[in-house]
Order: structure tokens, then sequence, then C-alpha cells
């Protein structure tokens, strides 16, 4: 690992070892709000490290190795629209490189539904699909007798569901008739809602703050009556999901099926934190959080630029590392 005198890059430590915590200038870690959702303690809190500094060589020297993304926050800058999000082209361009080069396996790791993350990304050939918070494991046509995991929803699930959008309605309706809690200015009180086979995502981006609050109380009043609905927190988002899959699940499956000898893992949002955790025990292993907010991975960049200058380092070095015909 080299110097960087901006990021201050902690020294190398096992996946999971405390450092002290270091932010650039002008970078403070912001309060974190109480979660409703149950995710794995952080256990380190690192400085940000500058793409050039992080030492790769566990993935780009590996004999196998599963390079597994987050999209939202990660390979896509967050949008108000989560239907605008679209991964940087130095990132598209990386993934591409990667998928072409031996021994090398992409996998994209996301809540979004696996039709809609093909939708938003089409990916190359080979990159392999975990969508719905690792409900849905996608691997295409590279192992045909694992091709698409995507478990049925049972009637208990179905009526969930249905009460959560019941919820949703019931909040769009008040507004409409000018009984809600809409904010007497001209900030914008769209109810953006994602609707997924085993959730539905309201998102608040970009929303007035006091409608925003208003808006996750009313939604999240539903697990009072259903507990089984998991309500998970993320970036300006409330996720009601009817299946307990984690991400850390999304990763383990591919892992199992990869068998790779290294695996690294970069996301964003408290989910991701679930595959932080699943890799903590992995020695070949290597953690990498974007952007602020406590984490248990051990290393941390800035944003989705950040991400592709680290990508594209990946691609040269591994294919630097390839054995010659």
């Amino acid at each position: 690992m080299t110097s960087d005198p901006d990021a201050m890059p902690p020294s190398q430590t096992r996946p999971g070892q405390s450092h002290p915590e270091q932010n650039p200038p002008g970078r403070t870690e912001p309060e974190q709000a109480p979660s409703s959702e149950v995710v794995p303690t952080p256990r380190s809190t690192p400085g940000y490290t500058s793409a050039a500094a992080l030492d790769l060589e566990q993935a780009t020297k590996a004999e196998s190795v599963l390079i597994a993304l987050d999209f939202d926050g990660v390979l896509a800058p967050l949008q108000d629209n989560p239907e605008l999000s679209r991964m940087l082209p130095e990132s598209a361009q990386a993934i591409i490189a990667l998928s072409l080069l031996p021994a090398t396996r992409v996998a994209l790791v996301s809540g979004r539904d696996v039709a809609t993350l093909r939708r938003l990304v089409d990916p190359p050939p080979g990159v392999w699909l975990v969508g719905s918070h690792g409900a849905e494991v996608d691997l295409g046509s590279q192992s045909p007798e694992v091709t698409v995991t995507q478990p049925e929803v049972s009637a208990e699930e179905q009526q969930m569901l249905t009460a959560i959008d019941a919820h949703i309605e019931s909040f769009e309706l008040d507004l409409s008739s000018g009984s809600g809690s809409a904010p007497d200015t001209d900030t914008d009180t769209e109810v953006r809602v994602e609707y997924k086979p085993f959730s539905r995502t309201v998102h608040t981006r970009g929303l007035d703050a006091e409608f925003a609050s208003a808006l996750h109380a009313h939604v999240i009043a539903v697990q009072t009556e259903y507990p089984g609905i998991r309500v998970i927190e993320g970036h300006d988002i409330t996720e009601l999901a009817v299946k307990t899959a984690t991400k850390g699940d999304g990763l383990r499956a591919l892992i199992a099926v990869g068998s790779p000898t290294a695996v690294l893992y970069l996301g964003d949002d408290v989910t991701d934190e679930d595959a932080f955790a699943e890799l903590e025990d992995l020695s070949t292993s290597l953690s990498i959080k974007v952007g602020p907010a406590p984490t248990r991975a051990p290393w941390r960049i800035t944003d989705p630029n950040a991400v592709a200058e680290l990508l594209t380092r990946i691609v040269n070095e591994r294919r630097a590392h390839q054995p010659r015909p």
C-alpha cells in the first residue's frame, strides 16, 4: 500500500479490524437515523482511501476472483427518480473488460429486482445478478443447472403485499383530498414507489423533510398489523419486504456456485452490511464501503467516480497478471 497524504489510508489489517476515523477535508459523518431493520453492528470506522492507494493484490493476483458490486450509489450515482439511475460509462466499460478476463466473475448485488436491474444495466454475458436483497439469483446461461432462483409468493406474503399497497394508497388518497401531510410549500410531494415482486420501496429523496417523515411513518405503520413485514431503511428509501433474504445470503450463493479463491465486495447502503458481515471470516476477501455512514467494511472510498477508477485499476492490474500464451 502506498501513502496517500490526502486520504491518509489506514495500515492494512485483516477484514473487520477497527481503524481510526478519518474524513477528507470538508466531509463529516452524518448522524444516522434509527433503523427498523436489524443489521450487523458496524465494527470499523475506516477513513477515506483513494482508489489509487488501495492494495488490490488479493483481487488482481487471485487464481479466480468474484467481484460483487451494488448498483445504486456504487456503479450509478443516486437519483431522485430511481428510473433515471444509470451506470457511469467508465464502470460499464470496466465491467465489460472484467467479464472477458479468465477466472474473473462479476456480479451485481442489488435491492432492485432482477428484471429491473437487467433493464437498467443491460449487463454483458457472464455477469451474474442478485436482486431483491438476495431473494433472486440469476446466473444466466453460464450455469444452466442454477439459472434463476426466484421463490414464489405465498398466500400469506401476498396478503402482506396487499396491505402494504393499501397503506401507500391511503396516503396518496389523503394527499389528493387535501387531508394529508403535504407541506404548505411548492416543494415536490410526489409519492414515488417501486413495485417489486417481494417488496415495495418508497423513495423520499428530494422531498420536503416534514412530508418525507410523514410518508415514512405512514407506510411503516403497516408493520403493526403484519409483524412479518421486514422494514428496510436505506439512502432516502423505506422498503417493505415480505421475504427475509439478505445480500449476505445472495453473496453466499454466488460463492457456493463459483468457488472463487478471492472475493471483492463494494456497497454503499445499510443492506450491504450483511454482505460485508458474510465476508469477515474469509481471509481472501476485500470489503469496501462506498460513501459515509458506519460500516463493517475495513476500507472506504468516496463515491461512484472512485468506484469507476477502482474497477479500471482492477482491469489493468488483473490483465497484467494473466499468464502469457
